[in-house]
């Protein structure tokens, strides 16, 4: 599915570098420019296909921007739920976590509890829900505080 092929992209280019010296070794660059072009052909093909295109969300950095976008993802996968065929979007859930994770630590709040993945795609919907609850609670949070101030 594109939107997993996108998100191991992007998690790949916020993984720090490997190697002694934490450069990037020849198989690390070749590693990653696979993953890069899988998820540019394929991103190429469905535009191709679809209109509007799909254009890759930039910035996930508040609560209510990251909570709407898993949203709208969860509403995709209960879409394909009952398709055998339906993939577990492993990468797509680090996503969501990684940037609730980062927003966690500039806000000075407990991060977004993980749940028990059993690897199913109603697995991945309720952690796309866990994670969307806890950014509404933090712009509930954030709203109250700002209103009491």
């Amino acid at each position: 599915m594109l939107l997993d092929l996108e998100a191991r992209w992007e998690n790949l280019r916020r993984t720090p570098p490997e190697g002694p010296r934490g450069g990037h070794g020849t198989d690390d660059l070749l590693s990653r420019q696979r993953v890069y072009q899988a998820f540019h052909s394929k991103l190429v093909a469905y535009n191709n296909r679809y209109k509007p295109p799909h254009m890759p969300e930039r910035l996930l950095n508040t609560p209510d921007r990251l909570g709407k976008w898993c949203q709208r993802v969860r509403n995709i996968f209960l879409q394909v739920e009952c398709d055998p065929q339906a993939i577990y979007p492993a990468h797509l859930l680090e996503k969501a976590y990684q940037w609730a994770d980062r927003m966690a630590a500039r806000m000075n709040k407990a991060c977004v509890s993980r749940p028990i993945s059993s690897g199913t795609v109603r697995s991945a919907i309720a952690g796309l829900d866990a994670v969307s609850h806890w950014c509404d609670d933090l712009t509930r949070f954030s709203s109250e505080h700002r209103a009491a101030a």
